[in-house]
């Protein structure tokens, strides 16, 4: 029998072959398609069809700390550098795998008194999200 809700403990999301070491929210996974006007002039109701899938970017938001070479923020800051598009993972805890492609940029999110600084990464896709379905038990 299915299971009533999942968990976001232990969301793994790897960027480039680099899994996240603090990443406190991610983004929508895929999108909804635009929608194109379908209607004829017999119509007496305006029709569409799905167009193109509008997905945005997808959003990283992670806990900012760049004072060691492997921190977050300095290895999202090389991959931007780079300026390729690379590999992009997000493994759900029940062994659901979305997989995409895209550039990455990262920067300093606002911050207030009281809080931890966070930093933000936004993927631009290149490519639709693919799922890997888990291994069934």
């Amino acid at each position: 029998m299915a299971k009533q809700g999942l968990s976001t403990i232990g969301i793994k999301v790897t960027v480039d072959e680099n899994e996240l070491n603090y990443v406190t929210e991610i983004g929508d996974i895929g999108g909804s398609p635009s929608s194109l006007d379908a209607t004829c002039l017999r119509d007496t109701m305006k029709k569409n069809v799905p167009g193109v899938q509008d997905t945005q970017s997808f959003e990283v938001t992670y806990l900012y700390d760049n004072s060691e070479a492997d921190s977050d923020y300095r290895v999202l800051k090389a991959i931007q550098t780079a300026g390729e598009v690379v590999a992009v993972k997000v493994e759900l805890p029940d062994g659901t795998a979305f997989s995409t492609t895209g550039y990455v940029t990262t920067y300093v999110v606002g911050a207030k008194v009281d809080e931890l600084i966070s930093a933000k990464c936004a993927i631009s896709l290149q490519s639709d999200w693919t799922v890997t379905n888990p291994a069934a038990a």
